[in-house]
């Protein structure tokens, strides 16, 4: 597997240091809860999602209040990939790892390249610290959790078309798409790169997880294939491709394209997790009035299924850094410091107990939706203890999932896809 062999590279590499870093050993102290007080100085490489609500600017603003405290400088650095997933390995063989790493989450392979924080103090009372624990290690730490399972909705469109009321099974949900067609609009948004594979994953969460609880678990003993897993909803968006409820050129177009699709108000349903709540902010004044609700579920399944959710605003620390503590206070200062939090809570669509933070409509929809959900549960390779037997799920999924716009049928992607499994497990 691709990131056993980069991790092997990376340490012959890494003992070569071509990062120029500031030791801080004299001035702070190596373990738990020293941090943030203490004056140390130096540099913190910090790897990062850039994107249209995460700008270089706000990531540099988010940390000057660190930065000025302590002394310690902390560069960002935006992905030299198509995404930190790609930089970060990258970045790993070449012995050029950054000491913080944002948005990732570690598996088997990574994991002995990333700091254990449970021994920290302020790690328990982070959110999802238990459900992203590794055998009792915490190798990430987050600000908050995303919601992942929602449908977003334009309800003039909605209301054009006729449409009392929010579809909870897929046969409501396959006459809403109808409806909207036949209204004129664009029923169901997709897009290009991730998006394709994440947008379908996040409609079937609900439905999979009543079926299947835990089901990465069940690929990993072997007692279901993940094509099994999702071939029924391989069968679901085919079939909606067909009928023109998706367009057959989205699979070319830029996520952020998609997200003006639906801003522009000639989209019906645009599937997308909480973070798309900070992009509906930004915009502004929208000339329709926007819905959030949870994914259908199968006839006969209680609605609302289980939600997706995953950790908000991960960070990890490299073990191979030479500032561990400078990485460590940093970290700590971002999962901790009540205006660090409320920051990327606002920014990113996140939420927290104790947060109140989300002040539009469709914010506190989302709210609710979380609160009504039976379960939150970790969603594509899984979380902590419960992740699939394979590394680089996402990408492979999209791949796979992308293939249904140029003439793949369902069992071919279902085939696909375990064939892949099988192949890297």
């Amino acid at each position: 597997m691709m990131f056993a062999t980069t991790r092997r590279r990376a340490t012959a590499v890494l003992a070569a240091g071509t990062v120029p870093f500031l030791l801080l050993t004299a001035c702070s102290s190596p373990s738990t809860d020293s941090g943030s007080g203490a004056t140390a100085g130096g540099e913190v490489r910090m790897l990062v999602n850039l994107t249209d609500n995460l700008t270089q600017d706000y990531w540099n603003k988010l940390v000057k209040p660190f930065e000025d405290k302590t002394g310690i400088d902390v560069k960002i650095e935006g992905p030299t990939g198509k995404s930190v997933a790609e930089t970060f390995p990258t970045q790993l063989a070449a012995g050029t790892a950054p000491d913080v790493i944002q948005s990732l989450f570690p598996d088997q392979q990574t994991a002995p390249e990333l700091v254990d924080l449970s021994g920290e103090g302020w790690v328990k009372d982070t959110p999802m610290a238990d459900t992203y624990a590794m055998e009792g290690k915490n190798y990430v730490v987050g600000v908050g959790s995303q919601a992942q399972s929602l449908v977003y909705y334009n309800k003039s469109a909605f209301a054009a078309a006729g449409i009392t009321k929010t579809p909870e099974t897929w046969d409501e949900f396959n006459e809403t798409l109808q409806k909207l067609k036949t209204a004129g609009f664009t029923p169901l948004q997709s897009a290009g790169q991730f998006m394709t594979g994440l947008q379908l994953q996040q409609l079937w969460h609900p439905t999979l997880n009543i079926e299947h609880p835990k089901w990465q678990s069940s690929v990993t003993d072997e007692s279901l294939t993940v094509g099994q897993a999702y071939q029924p909803m391989f069968e679901k968006y085919s079939k909606w491709i067909e009928d023109g409820y998706i367009a057959k050129d989205a699979v070319g177009l830029d996520p952020s394209a998609a997200d003006a699709n639906f801003i522009g108000g000639k989209v019906g349903m645009y599937p997308l997790g909480s973070w798309f709540v900070a992009t509906l902010v930004k915009a502004g004044n929208l000339p329709f009035e926007v819905g959030v609700f949870s994914p259908p579920v199968d006839k006969g399944q209680d609605y609302p299924g289980p939600q997706g959710a995953t950790m908000a605003t991960p960070y990890m620390v490299y073990q191979g850094s030479k500032n561990l503590d400078a990485s460590k206070q940093l970290v700590q200062y971002l999962v901790t410091d009540e205006t660090a939090i409320k920051t990327q809570l606002t920014a990113d669509g996140g939420f927290r107990a104790g947060y109140d933070v989300q002040t539009s409509d469709a914010g506190k929809d989302v709210q609710k939706i979380v609160d009504s959900a039976p379960s939150l549960v970790s969603v594509g390779q899984g979380a902590g203890d419960n992740q699939l037997p394979v590394a680089g799920f996402n990408p492979r999924f999209t791949q796979v999932a992308q293939s249904l716009f140029t003439g793949a049928s369902p069992q071919d992607a279902a085939n696909s896809i375990d064939q892949w499994v099988k192949e890297n497990r």
